[in-house]
């Protein structure tokens, strides 16, 4: 028991030390990727890249697929401040060799916002921005303490009369340290299902954009044609998850660091009060989270039922977020 203060400590500990660390460096391609989605790792402060075993896991770590025994459709609907959605959909398949095979969409949006030229005068037209992943995900769990997976992406982002598309890759690794103890050991620890998450994302993803459907409908000078590229800032992450309390306490935290920014960390907790009824909460980017999460058994199948909270940054308003994960 004493372990287990001690590690909640230090994870209460490093989030209070990143709300100092954490700088407004935003500004850059992508930034709806770095959005923890899914109720359950939004509860978790996105503490999610050793866990990562739902229709979330594309997101954070495609090796927690690896795992997969039913076939799965997870879906979450995000509604943000200033008129801003987030969602995804996750289909995937369990196949043979301890391999999963799907496939996954994120949607980022933001509301309508009225045009207007540089006296303020509206210009009788709307400008809003829509952005789309798509991704073929593949799981493999290689060895009993490794499990590998990639998420080939193709992404596609519309703004006014502009769009721009790129094709880009995420890798991630599971390291499962528990199954490099003899069993009977194993059997006897405090800790278990101890995991690291490792993860490269965002490789070779930019934007081309170009501006000359724009000028030419808005505006009468060409001189104005530009194309620009946006490069999606590389990211690199690590996380650790365990249980404890005979498995009804998960313990997780990330590091997340990519090419422009600075490092951000993420802690969580889950409880389970029951087998079906779980607490969480957690700390992610400057925000406190919480959520619950029921396991519902429907005939042969299973649904899972997540809800979080957020609270507000930067006088942004605190979100709610659920989803559902169905296992077939």
């Amino acid at each position: 028991m004493r372990k287990i203060v001690l590690v909640t400590l230090f994870l209460i500990a490093a989030g209070c030390l990143s709300v100092h660390a954490a700088e407004a460096d935003g500004g850059y391609a992508g930034a709806f990727l770095q959005v923890p989605a899914g109720a359950r790792p939004t509860a978790m402060g996105g503490a999610y890249l050793a866990v990562s075993d739902d229709g979330a896991a594309p997101l954070f770590n495609p090796a927690g697929l690896a795992n997969l025994q039913r076939p799965l459709f997870g879906t979450s609907y995000r509604v943000m401040q200033l008129d801003r959605v987030l969602g995804y959909a996750t289909i995937a398949f369990p196949i043979q060799g301890q391999s999963a095979l799907g496939v996954h969409w994120l949607y980022a949006g933001s509301g309508s916002v009225e045009a207007r030229d540089s006296d303020g005068y509206p210009l009788g037209w709307d400008i809003n921005q829509a952005n789309h992943q798509f991704a073929i995900v593949f799981a493999k769990r290689f060895e009993r303490y490794l499990a590998l997976g990639t998420n080939i992406c193709y992404l596609h982002s519309a703004m006014a009369d502009m769009t721009a598309f790129s094709v880009g890759f995420d890798f991630g690794a599971i390291l499962y340290v528990d199954q490099l103890v003899d069993r009977s050991k194993r059997d006897q620890m405090p800790v278990r299902d101890i995991k690291i998450g490792l993860t490269m994302k965002n490789i070779s993803k930019r934007y081309k954009w170009h501006n000359g459907d724009y000028n030419s409908e808005h505006t009468a000078n060409r001189n104005l044609d530009r194309e620009i590229e946006d490069k999606v800032p590389l990211e690199i992450g690590i996380g650790v998850s365990a249980r404890f309390l005979e498995r009804k306490l998960l313990l997780a935290s990330d590091l997340l660091k990519n090419l422009e920014q600075t490092p951000e960390f993420h802690a969580g907790a889950e409880y389970f009060l029951r087998p079906e009824f779980a607490l969480r909460a957690g700390f992610s980017d400057g925000r406190m989270t919480a959520g619950t999460g029921y396991l519902f058994k429907i005939g042969k199948h299973l649904l899972a039922i997540n809800y979080a909270f957020t609270t507000d940054k930067a006088d942004e308003g605190s979100e709610h977020i659920f989803s559902f994960d169905l296992l077939h």
